[in-house]
């Protein structure tokens, strides 16, 4: 009798409906696991394919972000340390070219090729001594000094003579009284200048940050 009322409950409309559903329902769940399952063997292939998912890519972002931070500042950092470097090595080439006209009784010539970025020294009259085996100092000198990558001479000027160049040869003089031919020299990186400037009240030359044009009283 039991099992007679279950049958007719199925057989009835209401009861074909609720199995209908009940069997719609088992019948989604194994589609549903079959595409996670797919899904997650697509994902496994492009693992092994090369692939990347987000958070590595993030990962890769981020560290390359503090990398940035912290090497940037630092090629900053070095490029303006050899520009001040070599500021402060024609400083000290100045002082020491001028005491040695005086000691020496010779006319001294320092000469710039802006196209090879290069000085040196030479005497005013070729032949009167070797630089070479003169001193130390000076024979390095008279090999010629190679600026860097980083820095570069921008221009040089004799502002009494009214010359100015940024590309080809240039030359200042050192005589034996004392004086030097005024000159202007600004050296440069990607970033910044610095110029250098023959003081004639303090017979030195002279430094400061920043592209300058000194004024010599014309």
């Amino acid at each position: 009798m039991r099992f007679y009322r279950l049958v007719h409950r199925c057989m009835a409309p209401t009861g074909i409906s609720t199995l209908r559903k009940l069997c719609g329902t088992a019948g989604e769940v194994k589609p549903r696991r079959l595409q996670q399952e797919a899904t997650g063997r697509v994902g496994c292939r492009l693992r092994k394919n090369g692939g990347f998912t987000l958070l590595e890519i993030s990962l890769v972002l981020l560290l390359l972000s503090v990398v940035l931070v912290v090497v940037v500042p630092r090629f900053r950092d070095r490029s303006r340390a050899e520009l001040l470097a070599h500021g402060h090595r024609l400083e000290l080439t100045f002082r020491f070219l001028r005491n040695q006209a005086v000691l020496s009784g010779v006319v001294y010539r320092l000469h710039f090729d802006l196209d090879q970025q290069r000085y040196w020294v030479a005497l005013d009259e070729p032949g009167s001594m070797d630089l070479l085996q003169f001193a130390s100092e000076v024979g390095s000198l008279a090999r010629g000094v190679s600026l860097g990558d980083a820095v570069f001479v921008s221009d040089v000027s004799l502002p009494l003579e009214g010359i100015k160049i940024a590309q080809g040869g240039i030359f200042t003089l050192f005589y034996p009284d004392g004086s030097v031919d005024p000159v202007i020299i600004h050296l440069a990186t990607a970033r910044e200048a610095y110029t250098l400037w023959f003081d004639p009240r303090s017979q030195r030359l002279r430094g400061r940050s920043g592209y300058w044009e000194p004024n010599y009283g014309q």
